[in-house]
């Protein structure tokens, strides 16, 4: 019998929040902080967590490997980097805004290859392997996470029920209500 492989989280939250006008990892859902049910959630998920972008109390933190702002394919790189050179075989990204997450996102979304929420696409599965693909992606330039998916042959999952992606103070706003 094949054993799963480790699996790393990462949350990605190296974003500068201009739509949402402050940083929205500290904005409070239910008397705590947004990142507070990612990570809540993201926990029992995982054999490890890490933030991307950004340090969030004990949890590891993963730097870009560019001084460059370059988006959140910075943050996978950087997980994909840190899962390859440390046993894990595969990396389960979500962002900081997006709630509520399913409970069994690994059940939903891990396979042979890369996997994502149809509507949601930094909710994904992503083998080990693809670290060197990702560099040499980021390396020609391309920034665009669509493109950065065709180039990894990621399959696109039905998402469980409505996630919520808090990008401005009115969709929070709507959520906290």
């Amino acid at each position: 019998m094949t054993r799963p492989p480790r699996i790393l989280g990462a949350v990605l939250a190296g974003g500068a929040s201009r739509r949402f006008g402050s940083d929205k990892a500290l904005a409070p859902l239910g008397g705590a902080p947004m990142l507070d049910h990612i990570v809540k959630t993201l926990t029992p998920q995982v054999a490890e967590l890490a933030i991307c972008g950004r340090s969030w109390g004990k949890l590891r933190t993963l730097p870009d490997a560019s001084a460059e702002r370059i988006g959140p394919l910075a943050g996978l790189e950087s997980a994909l980097r840190y899962a390859a050179t440390n046993g894990f075989g595969a990396v389960l990204t979500t962002p900081v805004d997006v709630v509520p997450l399913p409970h069994d996102l690994i059940a939903r979304l891990a396979g042979p290859r890369p996997a994502v929420f149809e509507d949601q696409w930094l909710i994904g599965y992503w083998p080990a392997t693809l670290h060197a693909p990702l560099a040499r992606f980021l390396a020609t330039g391309n920034r665009r996470w669509q493109a950065w998916m065709r180039e990894a042959g990621t399959a696109r999952v039905p998402e469980p029920h409505a996630l919520h992606n808090l990008n401005t103070r009115e969709e929070w706003a709507a959520v906290a209500a």
